[in-house]
């Protein structure tokens, strides 16, 4: 009988705990930074102006992205007659995680592996591509939809859009100051107006700071979501394996659009992703042996879906899929 494995809960709820501290750190930071920036600009006023646009970019913000994102990808929904066992599995998934926002899937036209969420509070898109439907098997795009449907249940959607907000308003405003400055340089080289340096040095710096806080959110998000994936599927190694394979594919992507010599080991602190390997170790740490697993069809798209023979290619959005 095959080996298969399930979750040890205890590394699982160690894990939650350390992500939860992790994001609580860098949402304070972030939202710290833009209150330092917004305060030196504009005073109370400016932080109020911020909280306000802040609530607005929260509420409507969802809705607009997910129209977007679905666009930007040529997604096109997938109902229930042509795929009922995927929707036997995002309905169970979404039982067991807790979500009660409706969940429709939708269909990528991409070689490339795929996936990702967008919604708001009552809705959620999942999109999941041709190449990571045909390529994967059953266990393993359970595995992809149940990181993606953590990403919701922890209520990743929002936090993520919060932390973006930050990051966008935090540059606008930066680069605002920057350029009253240099429009009153003159002023400032006779001495007519005194320069205090040190909000200076955070106007000069707070971008790239901004951007750093954001990408180690969203790589602690990624941690979180896949070890709530294998607490839902119980499995983690079908999501180990998915992992592998996503990243292997996009190495060579990457090889054939730059050759080997322009894929570069991007530093871990800019990558919005953890590398796969640390990934895959964390998963590993979280398993523990058991004789059955999940037995899971490895075809779901329906028999009228083509398969995609067209290469990734740059678009007018400037994305490629």
């Amino acid at each position: 009988m095959m080996l298969r494995y399930t979750v040890d809960p205890d590394r699982i709820a160690a894990n939650r705990r350390r992500n939860l501290v992790h994001a609580g750190i860098l949402i304070g930071a972030l939202a710290a930074l833009l209150a330092a920036v917004g305060w030196f600009i504009a005073g109370v006023v400016g932080l109020v102006w911020i909280a306000t646009f802040a609530v607005l970019v929260l509420y409507f913000g969802p809705q607009v992205s997910q129209r977007l994102m679905l666009q930007i990808y040529s997604a096109t929904p997938l109902d229930r007659r042509q795929v009922p066992m995927l929707y036997d599995v995002v309905n169970d998934l979404c039982e067991r995680s807790g979500i009660t926002a409706k969940v429709s899937l939708f269909y990528i036209p991409s070689r490339l592996m795929l996936a990702f969420t967008v919604g708001g509070r009552n809705e959620v898109s999942l999109a999941l591509s041709d190449g990571l439907l045909r390529r994967l098997t059953g266990r393993e795009i359970a595995g992809v939809m149940a990181h993606e449907l953590s990403h919701v249940a922890h209520g990743d959607l929002k936090l993520m859009a919060l932390a973006d907000f930050i990051t966008k308003v935090t540059r606008t405003l930066a680069f605002i100051a920057m350029l009253l400055i240099l429009i009153n340089l003159p002023y400032i080289a006779e001495g007519e107006v005194a320069i205090p340096w040190p909000p200076i040095a955070l106007l000069a710096f707070a971008p790239i700071l901004s951007l750093l806080l954001q990408l180690g959110l969203s790589r602690s998000r990624e941690y979180d979501a896949d070890a709530g994936a294998a607490l839902l599927t119980g499995d983690p190694e079908g999501i180990a394996t998915a992992l592998q394979k996503m990243d292997a594919q996009q190495q060579r992507y990457w090889e054939n659009v730059f050759g080997r010599q322009g894929v570069l080991n991007q530093p871990s602190i800019l990558r919005t992703h953890p590398k796969t390997e640390e990934r895959v170790r964390k998963l590993q740490e979280m398993a523990v042996p058991r004789d059955e697993g999940p037995d899971l069809p490895d075809d779901f798209l329906p028999d009228d879906y083509d398969e995609v023979s067209h290469t990734p290619r740059r678009r007018y959005h400037g994305f490629r899929y």
